[in-house]
């Protein structure tokens, strides 16, 4: 899985580049937010994920999401899911995450929502 982030005003930005969030990205995905939070200059309160390539994601990419939510958490910010696709939007709602996760269609009303 590949990834490319961005630090935009308070915001941690990661866009998504593959269309498979599973249990092989993941592990990836981890690492890169663990590598931005780490960089003592890059400072972000919120997490951003841009999904609209991302076409399924298991078990073990919806814990990735919540690692990320949990990152969010503990700098007071918020996460938000930008434009996942239908079945991604199921599968939150079937896995009772729809509390957990903010989604919005862009990265603008993220940043208005925050």
């Amino acid at each position: 899985m590949k990834f490319k982030t961005q630090i935009r005003d308070n915001a941690l930005i990661i866009h998504v580049v593959d269309t498979v969030f599973d249990v092989v990205g993941v592990k990836e995905f981890k690492r890169d937010v663990f590598i931005a939070i780490g960089d003592g200059e890059t400072k972000f309160q919120h997490i951003l994920i841009d999904m609209k390539n991302v076409k399924m994601v298991d078990s073990t990419g919806l814990g990735g999401l919540l690692f990320a939510k949990r990152q969010a958490d503990l700098r007071e910010g918020k996460l938000f899911l930008i434009d996942p696709q239908p079945r991604i939007k199921s599968l939150i709602r079937v896995s009772k995450l729809e509390g957990i996760f903010q989604i919005v269609e862009s990265e603008e009303e993220a940043f208005k929502a925050f």
